[in-house]
């Protein structure tokens, strides 16, 4: 067993490899940080912590050389981060709740026999079975076989992928919970299937959902979501799916829509998907979203909030619509592009902390810039932006407010000049659904 220090750090004769030495010392101190600043108990951080070190940091795959170019890029952050940190906001609680995304990365990654780097993430899925209480890949076999490839398909698939666009098929994330428990998800993306097979990405995934009938059926949401995704001349498209791997009545199959929702009137269509999502909670939602608006993107008094464009061209809001089988509708979650606004991340960690002392969080509110500062001490807040990636927002009846912010470990850079997601953008730009 792995012996970890009240600093969170490993003995180096932990370590089975170079590799897995090197992730550790990139992500393994901020992610300790991270869980002591949000009050988990000594004994929870030192399980998570075990376990990230068990399981996590070999899964990262080859470590960066200088001068040597990586076989495969693994992109769940923008700047080519192999991780992304984030906390869990609930209005109605003084809990946060800790949680990363990676791209688990096998070192045949990017050669003939794992070209879109898809094994590691089904071996270390695997590996945790028994070891992850709860822990069912039920849904993400039936995802894995309608989207992975076999090596040789993935060949042929190569040549006809436009060059930029990344090849990464999965990410996945864990939520650390309270009293060591952890709750794995798996994203996939649908994007060189559809180039494959010409099948859009909303069907490939439609269909893989209805067979996920273990406990009851997606269809009704699924309707819902397609009538909303057929209306309008240029309508969402879907870019990615996650899945929980849990084997119960609550296990969300989530889309995730690419659109072009720059306003806060746009994202009031979205969260609402286009009026078909009605009642007091969702105007609740709509009411909160518009107090935070103006807060977090430091609109002056007066501008017209509805419609005045925050981002970039180019640049939007995306959208999650959670499922669970047998409900009659989704839920819906604004995932807003933090790092695109204008501005240092010291200046968004003012209006963040404007808006937590706003919904009553004053603790929070005050110790927001000095913990994110602890968590990341080699980034500048001060001077740069892309340490906050994206800020999710949604309202539900449990939690009022539901907010995540997501942060890279800017593993490689410490500017934003580097955008591995540009492939994406281009992509979508050049194609049409």
């Amino acid at each position: 067993m792995a012996i970890f220090h009240s600093s969170g750090l490993a003995d180096e004769a932990d370590f089975d490899s170079l590799d897995q030495r090197f992730w550790w010392q990139a992500t393994g101190p901020s992610l300790s940080r991270l869980l002591a600043l949000s009050g988990y108990t000594d004994k929870d951080q030192q399980s998570h912590i075990h376990w990230y070190h068990q399981f996590i940091t070999a899964a990262l795959g080859p470590r960066p050389i200088a001068g040597t170019k990586l076989l495969f890029q693994p992109c769940p952050v923008f700047d080519g981060s192999a991780c992304e940190l984030s906390i869990n906001f609930k209005e109605r609680s003084p809990e946060r709740t800790v949680r990363f995304t990676i791209e688990a990365t096998g070192h045949e990654a990017g050669t003939n026999a794992d070209p879109f780097n898809q094994d590691e993430s089904t071996r270390l899925l695997q590996s945790m079975v028994g070891n992850v209480g709860g822990l069912d890949l039920h849904q993400f076999n039936i995802f894995a076989e309608k989207l992975f490839f076999s090596p040789e398909d993935a060949a042929a698939l190569l040549p006809h992928v436009p060059q930029g666009t990344p090849l990464s098929q999965v990410w996945l994330a864990f939520d650390l919970l309270r009293g060591g428990d952890i709750m794995a998800k798996v994203y996939f993306m649908p994007i060189l299937k559809w180039i494959e097979t010409g099948i859009p990405t909303k069907d490939l995934v439609f269909d893989a959902a209805r067979r996920c009938d273990k406990h009851g059926s997606y269809e009704r949401p699924i309707q819902l979501l397609d009538d909303f995704l057929c209306e309008g001349v240029a309508p969402p498209v879907v870019e990615m799916v996650a899945i929980d791997c849990i084997n119960s009545l609550d296990a969300r199959i989530k889309v995730y829509l690419r659109t072009d929702a720059n306003t806060l009137g746009k994202a009031r269509h979205l969260l609402t998907l286009g009026g078909r999502l009605s009642g007091e909670l969702v105007e609740q939602g709509l009411e909160a979203l518009s107090e935070l608006w103006p807060v977090l993107f430091c609109l002056p008094e007066g501008t017209d909030i509805d419609n005045i464009e925050v981002f970039p061209a180019g640049s939007y809001c995306g959208c999650a619509v959670e499922m669970k089988p047998d409900r009659e509708e989704p839920e819906t979650k604004l995932h807003i592009p933090v790092r695109k606004i204008q501005g240092t991340d010291a200046q968004l960690c003012e209006s963040l902390s404007k808006w937590f002392k706003q919904r009553g969080h004053t603790e929070f509110s005050a110790k927001y810039k000095e913990n994110l500062e602890n968590v990341f001490p080699h980034h500048d807040l001060e001077r740069t932006g892309g340490t906050h990636t994206f800020v999710s927002f949604s309202y539900t009846k449990r939690a009022g407010v539901y907010m995540t912010m997501y942060y890279s470990t800017k593993i490689f850079v410490t500017s934003l000049k580097v955008d591995i997601w540009e492939g994406y953008d281009n992509f979508w730009r050049q194609r049409k659904h």
